[in-house]
Parts: C-alpha cells; sequence; structure tokens
C-alpha cells in the first residue's frame, strides 16, 4: 500500500467509529475521576464548587472495578486428543503443546493483562490483542500477544466471526525513541515538527481530531510525541508516521487465519457498547441532586437572621455566650428549614436505577440488601450479575483460544524447523525441555480455555458452595481444591494431606492398644507426648514390620529352621507326622 492509501484507510476508520470514539472519551473521563470526569458529568453545572469536592460517589467506576474483580482471570488451558486418536502418541502430543501454549503465556504475562481486560471490555465494550514477535531473556523468539489501549483502536466491519479484518491504532511516541527505533527515518523524524510538514496534506483540522483526545494512554502517560498508526489487514502491519506521512516499517503477516490482531467485543444489541454508556446520564442526574441536596442543607443550617426594630448594642452577635440589647419593640426570627425530604428519596432511587442498569448490587460494597430492596430483588439482580459474568467469560475464553491458535501457527510458520527452549510451570509442574515447532504443533493450533464451576465468586462463597457440591456427590475434591485460589501446587497438597490421614489412623491405633495394656504402645505414646515433632518416627518404629518367629515344632519339622533347597513341600501327611499325630 501507498502512504496515501494507508492515510485514506485510517482516516475512513476514525470516521466510522467517531460516535464510538466520543462516548469512548466521556467513559474514560469518567471513570478516571477528578475535574475531566465531573465536566464531563456536569458540564458549566460545577461552576461555584472546586474539582474535587463536590460529593458524587462514582458508582460506575466502583462497579467496574468490582465486575473486573470477578471476570478478570485468565482462563484455564486444556488441550485435548482428538477423537479415534486416544493413543500415547496422540496424549503425548497434546501434552506438549499444552506446555508451548503455557509457556507463551507465563513469558508475556497473560495472566497480569487480564486484570487490566477486566476493566477495558465491560468499559469501552471491547478489548484488543495484537500478535508480535518478541524474545525471551534467552534471546528465543516467540509470537507474542500484547495487549492494546482500546481507547486507541479504530476497528473495521466486524464479520459473522465478530472479528474485523482490519484495524488502525494511533498512538503518540517521542520522538528520540521514534528514531532510536527506525534509524533509517530518523532524519525526517527529528528534523520535521508540526502537521504542516505532511506531504499528504494532513490539515490541522484533521489533526486535531487526534490531538484533543490522545493527550495520554495506557502505555504513554504523558501524551508527548509524534503521531504513530498502526494499520493491520491481512497483507500485515504498516506503521506509519502520520506527522510526516512516512511508512517507517512494514511487517508481513504470515498467518493465514487472518489478520495479526484479535478482538474480544462485548454482547450488545447492534453496535459496540460498554456495559456503562446507557447510564451516564443517571449519574450526572445523582451528581446534579446530590449538589443541590448539599447547597439546601448549608442554606438551612445557616439560615439568615430577620431583625424588626432596632439593636442598641448595634451588631447582632450570635453564637455561646453572645449577648444582644435590644430596643422596646424589637423582635429576632430565624425561617424554618425547609429542606424537602423528597430529595433524599431521589437520591436513593437513582442510586438503585444506576445499580440495577449496572449490574452493581450493594452487597458488593458490604451493604445490608435491605437498605435498597427487598430479599428477592436482591437474589434477581444476583442472578443477572452471574449471568452477566459468564457472557463476559464467554467472549474472554474465545479471544484466548483465538489468540492461542495464532500464537501456535505463528510459530509453526516462521520458526518451523529450529529446535527452541520450552520452560514453565504447568499442572502444578515445572518442565525444561526443547521442542521444534513443524514437528510438535504440525498445524494442531485449537485449544481449550474453560473457567472453573464457580468462577466469579468470591472465596467465601466458593468455599460454601463447593464444599455444599462436594458433599452433594456433583463434583470430587480435586475440582473444588482447582476452583480455589492459593493452591500452587495441588500434588504436594494431597500428598500432605494423605499422610497427616496416614498418621491419625495410625495414632489413634496406638492409643487403642495403650489402653488395652501393650506396654510398647503405652511408650510410643509417652515418647510422643514428649517429642510431638518426631511423632513421623516413632509410629514409623512402632509400626515397621517384624521378622516373624518360627514355632520350634515347625524349626524342627523344617531341619534346623529353613526349608530345603529343592524339591517340592512336605505333604501334609508329612506335616502330621512331624508333629507327632
Amino acid at each position: 500500500m501507498t502512504p496515501e492509501e494507508i492515510q485514506y484507510q485510517i482516516t475512513q476508520l476514525h470516521y466510522d467509529n467517531q460516535s464510538a470514539y466520543s462516548m469512548r472519551g466521556r467513559i474514560r473521563s469518567i471513570m478516571n475521576g477528578g475535574p475531566d470526569g465531573l465536566l464531563a458529568l456536569l458540564g458549566d453545572q460545577i461552576q461555584g464548587f472546586q474539582d474535587y469536592q463536590i460529593p458524587v460517589p462514582n458508582l460506575m467506576m466502583s462497579g467496574l472495578e468490582h465486575l473486573a474483580q470477578k471476570i478478570g482471570r485468565i482462563p484455564n488451558l486444556k488441550v485435548d486428543v482428538p477423537n479415534g486418536k486416544d493413543s500415547d502418541r496422540a496424549r503425548k502430543k497434546a501434552e506438549k503443546i499444552a506446555r508451548i501454549v503455557n509457556a507463551y503465556d507465563d513469558t508475556q504475562k497473560l495472566d497480569l493483562q487480564m486484570p487490566q481486560v477486566g476493566r477495558w471490555l465491560p468499559g469501552y465494550g471491547f478489548a484488543v490483542w495484537v500478535i508480535r514477535e518478541k524474545k525471551g531473556a534467552d534471546g528465543t523468539p516467540y509470537p507474542c500477544a500484547e495487549l492494546r489501549d482500546p481507547y486507541n483502536c479504530f476497528t473495521g466491519y466486524y464479520g459473522a466471526d465478530q472479528q474485523p479484518k482490519e484495524m488502525a491504532i494511533v498512538r503518540r511516541v517521542p520522538k528520540e525513541a521514534l528514531a532510536r527505533t527506525y534509524p533509517k527515518s530518523s532524519e525526517k523524524i527529528m528534523s520535521k515538527d508540526g502537521y504542516e510538514t505532511n506531504t499528504l496534506g494532513i490539515g490541522n483540522a484533521y489533526a486535531s481530531a487526534y490531538t484533543d483526545s490522545y493527550n495520554g494512554s495506557w502505555a504513554n502517560s504523558n501524551g508527548e510525541g509524534d503521531l504513530i498508526a498502526e494499520y493491520y489487514n491481512l497483507d500485515g502491519t504498516y506503521i506509519f508516521h502520520m506527522t510526516s506521512g512516512t511508512i517507517l516499517d512494514f511487517i508481513p503477516n504470515p498467518l493465514d487465519s487472518g489478520p495479526a490482531f484479535v478482538v474480544a467485543k462485548k454482547f450488545a444489541f447492534d453496535r459496540l457498547q460498554g456495559q456503562y454508556d446507557q447510564i451516564i446520564g443517571l449519574m450526572a442526574s445523582m451528581a446534579k441532586i446530590n449538589v443541590m441536596s448539599i447547597i439546601a442543607m448549608e442554606d438551612a443550617v445557616f439560615t439568615e437572621t430577620n431583625i424588626s426594630g432596632e439593636i442598641e448594642s448595634g451588631q447582632y452577635r450570635k453564637g455561646r455566650f453572645a449577648v444582644n440589647y435590644l430596643a422596646p419593640g424589637t423582635q429576632v426570627s430565624k425561617p424554618a428549614s425547609n429542606v424537602p425530604y423528597q430529595i433524599f428519596q431521589q437520591i436513593d432511587r437513582i442510586e438503585r436505577q444506576l445499580r440495577v442498569g449496572g449490574s452493581y448490587p450493594v452487597t458488593d460494597d458490604s451493604q445490608s440488601p435491605l437498605s435498597f430492596a427487598t430479599g428477592r430483588g436482591l437474589e434477581e439482580l444476583g442472578a443477572s450479575m452471574s449471568l452477566m459474568i459468564r457472557e463476559y467469560h464467554t467472549v474472554m475464553a474465545d479471544a484466548i483460544e483465538m489468540i492461542d491458535a495464532k500464537r501456535l501457527e505463528w510459530d509453526e510458520k516462521m520458526y518451523g524447523g529450529k529446535a527452541k527452549d520450552l520452560s514453565g510451570y504447568y499442572d502444578n509442574q515445572f518442565y525444561s525441555e526443547k521442542y521444534d515447532p513443524s514437528k510438535d504443533i504440525m498445524g494442531s493450533y485449537k485449544t481449550r480455555r474453560v473457567y472453573g464451576a464457580m468462577a466469579g465468586y468470591d472465596e467465601p462463597q466458593k468455599i460454601v458452595t463447593g464444599l455444599q457440591l462436594l458433599q452433594a456427590g456433583i463434583i470430587d475434591k480435586q475440582t473444588l481444591q482447582e476452583n480455589l485460589d492459593g493452591l500452587d501446587n495441588l500434588v504436594r497438597v494431597n500428598d500432605r494431606i494423605t499422610k497427616e490421614k496416614a498418621d491419625s489412623v495410625l495414632f489413634d491405633t496406638l492409643l487403642a492398644q495403650a489402653q488395652q495394656g501393650d506396654p510398647k504402645a503405652t511408650m510410643a505414646v509417652v515418647q510422643i507426648r514428649k517429642n510431638p515433632d518426631d511423632m513421623q518416627n516413632i509410629l514409623d518404629k512402632f509400626f515397621t514390620a517384624e521378622e516373624p518367629e518360627i514355632p520350634v515344632a515347625e524349626q524342627e519339622l523344617l531341619g534346623g529352621g529353613s526349608l530345603p533347597p529343592q524339591g517340592p513341600p512336605p505333604g501334609i501327611a508329612q506335616l502330621l507326622q512331624g508333629l507327632g499325630g
């Protein structure tokens, strides 16, 4: 593509996303809070108040944080063996692919990306990864799923698979960093300044559409530098310097499965929408009513004083120990407080509507449900929350599966035939080995990402629900353990549990024998009491099997206590004769 064609596509994508992009800016301002957030809510109505002193609870941000904590987790990795190929070789290949993908996740810290995805997906309505080549600490190249700020992303038409075929990412990069990254274009980057240098005719009006909004992002918080556009299509990735209209680089796309990016898109009616797009008006109303209520309460507390007549002492004094001398006939009065109670009822109504619209129950704030709704209403709200979490998990799992497929395909296409190092933790065990993408992948790009049976529950809910399911026989102990946080090495944990159970049984047996008068058992119990930390060695010593003693009669029968080396064992008649029968 020529620079003119790239610029046209970027301009068209920006135009097609203009409505959603405008909403993103408002959502971002509200979520970040501060003066910009208040301005996005109230506009000019904040005059007379300090920017950070308006009493407005940011329920949108609070709801987003709680939702992100429930959905922002990496799904479990599964690689299944194809039907009809359940052989040892097929199982080993599936396990090898699982370890390869797991190494991808560990190297690029996918677990740290997911909490951010849990905020962007509901907030903006989508999240974006791009597939790039990275190098590990040892210099080994690997395909990396790089998370990008969706605020700066302009996606094209979404097909039936809910994946666009093209996308542009616009951001600011400092000139020095650009010059180091693209030394061939460093002279043009460093010597040119301003949009008037763009030979393609990017005017000030066009540039301001980006400049006014791109004063900071997740990747570049200071908002300084030149505008850079990454344009992705089926052919590859174009790095376009918008300030000068120059193509800095082109990265061919090795994937047959589509462009080198993946979009996780929230379910909506017929357009891209975030979780809180429909309740911004409620937030604005709540903020406005809160401000009005504060003004009304201040006026009610600090009411004026009306004096009819004259004050002999001059100015009217207020407060404790104040003394005023009034002329005969003078009257002092204060108007009655008239703060309408309906204003506080309206605040409660709006808060309830906000929570229902944002699926943000009061229990997430550790409040009693009786403060705003009935128990039945809370149950229905919690049910809707669970269904919403399930939808988000469906979207996120599908996106990660597509990321897995593109990374495996990239690895095979780019590095096939090369021996590569592979290491990490999988299935609670450390592994370190070699692999060949051509030999070990061989077109097997399918993985399965699943969330646990209690995904989205907090830990107390997981424990209570898990124990109930375990008691009912619906799940096994290992499934319960896999769904609890903090149990990293289940093999070792279960080994310790088995050992503790065995020690408990042996100790109970020892106590029973001691109660029956066994002197050895009694001494063993006494030793355990004196040295409880040495109980394992004492139990091992007491329960060690000893060589059985052969009775004297049997020793005489066997001729000295041992069986003859050859010949069949003695018959029953011979045994009876030897015993004197």
